[in-house]
């Protein structure tokens, strides 16, 4: 066979100069398993999946009762709430955990808990474009909170937007902090 017949296989990783280290990914994998951070992870994510604005659950409870006129509390409103719930956990993993594989363990176990516990919930949250929404209002920077409650105003489709920016503002401040020490709790082991 002619040295021009001869095709030498690339993957597209390769092709495109992209450096391949798999050792040192499995290295940190073995790493964050012996330590614990895997299961942790795991835990986390399970844990912030109870995240909710329901006052008679057992989960993490997001007090809006005392912060919110009961106008925003309908069932319509409070889904909303809970959508934006998920999302600013999901969020919230993928910048307050240094590590990838940690952060995407937290966000699997977290839909994992959803999709178990309230499939038709997830399922429409997977399918909807709410998250298109939150994302974008993050992305665009400057006052978060304020452009979360824009796209959460928008979602619950008002007409007196200025006071449901207001209450998804509210959602946003109370939640972080929430899912913050709730991520400070699961005290990762990091080198």
């Amino acid at each position: 066979m002619p040295d021009n017949d001869v095709k030498i296989y690339m993957s597209k990783a390769q092709r495109l100069g992209v450096q391949v280290n798999l050792s040192s990914d499995f290295e940190a994998i073995n790493q964050n398993r012996a330590n614990g951070n895997l299961q942790k992870a795991h835990a986390l994510g399970k844990r912030l999946a109870t995240l909710t604005p329901s006052f008679d659950s057992d989960g993490l409870r997001v007090n809006l009762k005392d912060v919110l006129p009961q106008k925003y509390l309908s069932q319509d409103i409070l889904y909303q709430i809970k959508v934006l719930l998920v999302f600013e956990a999901e969020a919230f993993l993928q910048l307050e955990i240094p590590q990838n594989a940690l952060a995407t363990t937290a966000i699997n176990a977290l839909h994992d808990a959803l999709r178990e516990n309230a499939p038709a919930f997830h399922k429409n949250i997977s399918d909807g474009a709410a998250f298109s929404f939150y994302y974008l209002a993050v992305k665009k920077g400057g006052d978060v909170s304020q452009r979360i409650g824009e796209a959460f105003a928008m979602l619950c489709s008002v007409k007196n937007k200025e006071g449901f920016i207001e209450a998804g503002k509210t959602v946003w401040n109370l939640a972080a902090d929430i899912i913050e020490n709730e991520i400070k709790k699961a005290d990762f082991v990091l080198a």
